[in-house]
């Protein structure tokens, strides 16, 4: 205690010397009396903040308009809790005898408790500007005059609510604030926290040795969060301060830390909604200047201290925190800059050196590349306009190839079928009105018989033919029956094999996409068939989304592309593509000697009403016909 007195005795004689350099006004100020104040701190100079506390306020004191000698003592009331408040009273009243203070700053709670009891004894009337946590009754009720200052109750809630947005997984909160003993500290966060418990599991660490504390962190689970406000414990005779509890902690930790002062940031924890002690030391000094410069202490109202969330950028990464979650105007500390950040001017200069050197070399070569690109681009569309016109001639003599012989076809049908059928049921009319019997003659009854025979006959020849121009089926029923009935109908015309397989929502189909899907299946079968003797053929249609894919196969002997393509015949190729090309659709043919055929269009429904049928609901249909 001794030692401790004699360097504080040490530490005031050096201001005093020093304060004309530092803290006076300058020359053309000399005139104005000097003016006195005392700082007096709650803790020890080496506590936590205390000396950026007071750097803070020497340099707000030192902007003001009149010399200032400034003195500072600390109480020690947690190191010394039964003779501090004593001994600092003794030691004040000794010191400054026949001195007089204009102003005396008490910051923290414990320091406004000494300054208000002892005021009369030590310092009558001296104006006095605290931070406190809690400001007296008096003080509130006006029972004591020329007292001003600022409020700074540490921000717990804040800080675990910023916490707790942070990590939402979080169940169990892990809480070491072990203030002064007496101080009601340790109640206080609880009180300030308590709206928390219906959120997650709060667990106090209560343990009164570092060795304790240390092994209770250890213990705490995954998953969890600690929150570490202060912690001032005394280990074999030593006070291990709350900054180096801090580092302990943060050494045994598992688990992110949260605080809510910057004094423990870079020890390890990751930040949380705080008051600096350079922002209350500035504000204190700044209040003091203007109580020096006749301002009343009654005047200035008693603010509470702004809050700023800092995080530790290595504890950030550490952790998996997301930097975007982070509040906006968040002040991060130690965060490494990159190599953009570190040479974005070198680099910035040198991509436009080199941006312009390539532009000297382009705008070089630029003008020899043009014409020869404008020349291949004329030639090429010289040749895509003569393959073009080749094309549409070939094309033009293929269509009216098979025009010619549609209607050869159709021709040959209507005379070779259609008018014998018709010229036989002529025939037998003829024969009933020559004949002498009656109509239930046997005679009679076997012309009816064979009339109505060839009147069906006929009728199924007209009907045919009728479907082979435009089924109905396709019209009234849909695609998939339309389809279903064509593949029976070439089983059962050419004794063949064919497998029909729907999947995926079908109806209500464009009319134009039922049609071109409708004469490619035609078209298929019928090639697969006259062309490649095939004798099974498997054909499936399905829907995938808003795509619609048909897949025609036949065993048959196949056929050479390049033939088709080149040749004179292959009409009904191109007419499938063509269709396909109509509807934006695609058509690949897979063909080779004696290996089969497949045919297969895709194209997208591009306005459908059955667009908005879900797939989940589809049914699979597959019919097999012999």
């Amino acid at each position: 205690m001794r030692l401790r007195t004699c360097a504080r005795e040490l530490t005031v004689v050096a201001v005093t010397v020093l304060a004309p350099g530092t803290l006076c006004a300058p020359a053309s100020a000399q005139t104005h009396a000097p003016r006195t104040v005392l700082t007096i701190f709650q803790n020890s100079e080496d506590f936590p903040g205390t000396a950026r506390s007071d750097a803070a306020i020497r340099n707000a004191l030192a902007q003001a308009d009149v010399p200032i000698t400034y003195f500072a003592e600390y109480l020690e009331n947690e190191e010394f809790p039964e003779t501090a408040s004593l001994a600092l009273r003794d030691y004040i009243l000794r010191k400054y005898k026949g001195s007089h203070i204009d102003i005396v700053i008490a910051a923290a709670s414990g320091a406004l408790q000494f300054a208000l009891r002892y005021r009369a004894e030590l310092f009558p009337d001296t104006p006095i500007v605290f931070i406190a946590v809690v400001v007296p009754e008096d003080v509130i009720n006006h029972r004591v005059s020329g007292i001003t200052g600022v409020l700074t109750d540490t921000p717990f809630s804040e800080t675990l609510e910023l916490a707790l947005n942070l990590h939402p997984l979080t169940k169990q909160v892990f809480v070491v604030a072990q203030g002064p003993s007496g101080a009601g500290y340790d109640e206080r966060v609880r009180s300030k926290l308590k709206g928390f418990s219906n959120r997650v599991q709060l667990t106090y660490i209560e343990a009164r040795t570092v060795t304790a504390v240390i092994a209770a962190v250890k213990a705490v689970p995954p998953g969890s969060l600690i929150l570490y406000t202060r912690s001032t414990l005394n280990d074999a005779g030593r006070v291990v301060y709350p900054d180096e509890m801090a580092r302990l902690i943060a050494e045994a930790s598992r688990v992110p830390i949260y605080t809510a002062t910057d004094v423990y940031m870079g020890s390890g924890v990751v930040g949380g909604m705080v008051r600096s002690p350079d922002t209350s030391g500035t504000r204190l000094g700044h209040i003091a200047r203007q109580v020096l410069d006749g301002t009343p202490p009654e005047s200035i109202a008693v603010r509470p201290m702004e809050t700023t969330p800092i995080f530790d950028w290595r504890q950030v990464k550490r952790w998996g925190i997301d930097p975007a979650k982070l509040p906006a105007g968040s002040q991060i500390l130690f965060r490494t800059p990159t190599a953009w950040e570190t040479y974005r001017w070198y680099i910035v200069s040198t991509i436009g050196v080199v941006t312009a050197q390539l532009l000297l070399i382009t705008g070089l070569l630029t003008q020899r590349e043009r014409r020869r690109r404008v020349e291949r681009i004329v030639r090429a569309r010289e040749e895509s306009l003569r393959a073009s016109y080749d094309r549409i001639r070939l094309l033009a003599r293929r269509l009216i190839n098979a025009q010619e012989a549609a209607r050869t076809s159709l021709a040959q049908d209507l005379h070779d079928d259609i008018c014998q059928r018709l010229a036989m049921i002529s025939t037998s009319i003829d024969l009933l009105k020559t004949s002498s019997g009656g109509i239930n003659d046997v005679n009679s009854q076997r012309f009816f018989e064979s009339l109505a025979r060839d009147t069906r006959k006929t009728f199924e020849a007209v009907r045919q033919l009728s479907h082979d121009l435009h089924p109905a089926t396709l019209r009234v029923l849909g695609l998939v029956p339309a389809i279903k009935a064509h593949c029976t109908e070439v089983a059962r015309r050419h004794h063949v094999e064919v497998v029909f397989a729907a999947e995926g929502s079908l109806e209500h189909l464009p009319d134009d996409f039922a049609v071109c899907f409708f004469r490619i299946a035609q078209e298929s079968l019928r090639n697969g068939i006259e062309h490649g003797a095939a004798h099974r053929l498997t054909l499936s249609l399905t829907r995938s989304g808003d795509d619609i894919e048909m897949t025609v196969t036949d065993d048959g002997k196949g056929f050479s592309l390049d033939a088709v393509s080149h040749g004179t015949s292959g009409v009904g190729v191109i007419s499938m593509e063509e269709r396909a090309g109509a509807i934006g659709g695609t058509l690949h043919i897979v063909s080779g000697a004696e290996r089969g055929t497949t045919i297969r269009i895709r194209a997208p429904l591009k306005s459908a009403p059955a667009m908005t049928l879900p797939d989940a609901g589809a049914e699979t249909e597959t019919t097999v016909v012999t």
